[in-house]
């Protein structure tokens, strides 16, 4: 797939695109090598906390969610008279969309619970 935003200049465009992406990299390392002990402060047990089980029960919630709405839409979806043809470009991305509305609701209901 050609763009175009870089026909031109190709090496201006691979430094362009390493800047960016710099930044996200180096943070990505940083979290995945970094020791924590070595971090003044940090929490030596980090799935122990309170907001990682926010997180865990959130998700899980979210899921279930996800799969009765799915499951719904599909049986609707299926029951319709008439052919229904759908575009994979937009029904992935409002899955994905769907996906993390319901983990942001359900991460503030469990935060709000306590």
């Amino acid at each position: 797939m050609n763009t175009g935003v870089t026909e031109a200049n190709p090496v201006l465009g691979f430094w362009v695109f390493a800047f960016c992406l710099t930044m996200p990299a180096t943070l990505l390392v940083y979290a995945a090598i970094v020791d924590r002990n070595t971090i003044e402060g940090a929490v030596e047990r980090p799935d122990d906390s309170i907001e990682a089980g926010w997180h865990d029960k959130a998700a899980s919630r979210s899921f279930t969610d996800l799969i009765l709405i799915l499951g719904v839409a599909g049986t609707v979806v299926a029951f319709l008279p008439g052919e229904i043809t759908v575009n994979l470009k937009l029904v992935l991305p409002a899955v994905l969309i769907l996906c993390a509305v319901l983990f942001g609701v359900r991460y503030l209901l469990q935060r709000r619970k306590g």
